[in-house]
């Protein structure tokens, strides 16, 4: 099992999605220069072509008529908007299978958070591969799948990687992005002006610069630019893009586990990510599933019912161990899989009013630590009394720094 102090994110990204879609239908025009024409408010427009296209300058959504002189042999196919909407529907839902953390960014690109996705995968070169082998296998297109810390960084990955996944490891992610050119930023075009004339046209040499010289200049901007070019973005985890009926936590053992207080262990580790997964959702579940997979190919369950719904670990690790208590296993325990079903909205969050004022806290030191680098001092002070019995209001109060 893998755990990262920054979200892990997978992007699938399928090249050329929508011609990859028209060759399932017609794979005669594999080889020959194809343009796939949109006709929003009756323009024609290119919305996706062949590589060799491409590489002649075409470059999706030029209009048909600028690109005409660079395709003036190719085979024009009307899109078919909703034909593509289906296959990417269908495509979505057999990633679902292997997690519901899932965030489409346009057809053909999907972002999955593969953040606390149990370890019977080992690695997570291992799920990248899973997730690219299964959508080749069902629909016959190429998919690359790649993974890094954040959403931009894995698309990165995926668009350059000349295999089919790539991991960008945790500490590595400077180091990959040196080469990416500022064009691909997610900022405002006048903030890529202002770093070309600044001389600056890679991710490479913006890293360079310190946090305090990047918000001086660009301000709120300035974070974010050194935040991605340093691979250090923080992002909040990809909902569920469906509706969560159960939860399923997995853990294959290392090795054969028989003793009861290894199993003790287990069930810790296994309910701790199964209640992680339920605040994450904001639900609470009222039936548990035990599945031990034995290692003589037999299988124990038991289910266990809770006269209200919990997300408590310790509410479920007694009932479990209770249950269990004087069962005689046959064989040593292979492979341990908890379900939560039933689930319920959760309404016991009373304990996050905690969280929210160190947020608060939080938020207010970056914004002091933005206004200082970009001011010199910090214009936003609290009042604190100093001498209450003086009849001087500058001798009763003091300014400090919130």
């Amino acid at each position: 099992m893998f755990y990262h102090r920054f979200m892990r994110t997978v992007c699938v990204y399928i090249p050329h999605f929508y011609l990859q879609v028209e060759l399932l239908k017609n794979p005669a025009i594999v080889k020959q220069p194809v343009v796939i024409i949109d006709m929003p408010e009756k323009r024609e427009l290119i919305l996706d072509c062949s590589e060799d296209l491409v590489q002649r300058g075409v470059k999706p959504p030029m209009s048909l008529k600028d690109a005409s002189h660079l395709c003036f042999d190719a085979a024009h196919i009307p899109a078919r908007r909703k034909e593509y909407r289906e296959v990417w529907d269908a495509m979505l839902s057999l990633i679902a299978s292997i997690t519901l953390r899932i965030e489409p960014w346009e057809p053909g690109t999907a972002f999955l958070d593969i953040t606390r996705l149990p370890g019977m995968y080992k690695s997570e070169e291992k799920v990248a591969r899973a997730l690219v082998h299964l959508i080749a296998e069902k629909f016959h297109t190429k998919v690359a799948g790649a993974v890094g810390n954040s959403r931009f960084l894995a698309l990165e990955a995926a668009l350059c990687t000349s295999q089919d996944t790539l991991v960008v490891p945790s500490g590595g992610e400077r180091k990959f992005l040196s080469r990416v050119a500022i064009e691909r930023l997610p900022v405002a075009d006048d903030v890529l002006e202002r770093l070309a004339l600044l001389g600056i046209h890679s991710l490479g040499q913006l890293s360079a610069f310190t946090l305090s010289a990047l918000t001086s200049q660009f301000g709120a901007t300035g974070k974010k630019l050194w935040e991605i070019s340093n691979g250090i973005e923080e992002q909040d985890r990809i909902p569920c893009l469906f509706t969560v009926a159960d939860i399923d936590e997995e853990m294959v053992c290392d090795a054969p586990i028989c003793s009861r207080g290894q199993i003790t262990i287990a069930l810790l580790n296994l309910l701790e990510k199964l209640c992680r997964e339920l605040e994450d959702i904001k639900m609470a579940c009222r039936m548990i599933k035990l599945v031990f997979d034995l290692q003589n190919k037999t299988f124990f369950e038991r289910h266990f019912v809770f006269h209200k719904a919990t997300a408590c670990k310790d509410d479920m690790m007694r009932r479990v161990m209770a249950g269990i208590d004087h069962v005689e296993l046959t064989s040593p325990i292979r492979i341990m899989s908890v379900r939560a079903s039933s689930l319920e909205p959760y309404t016991g969050q009373q304990e996050k009013l905690f969280k929210v004022g160190n947020n608060r806290s939080k938020a207010i030191k970056d914004i002091g630590g933005f206004l200082k680098t970009k001011y010199g001092s910090m214009p936003v002070v609290r009042v604190v009394h100093n001498d209450v019995g003086s009849l001087l209001p500058e001798e009763r109060f003091l300014f400090v720094e919130p």
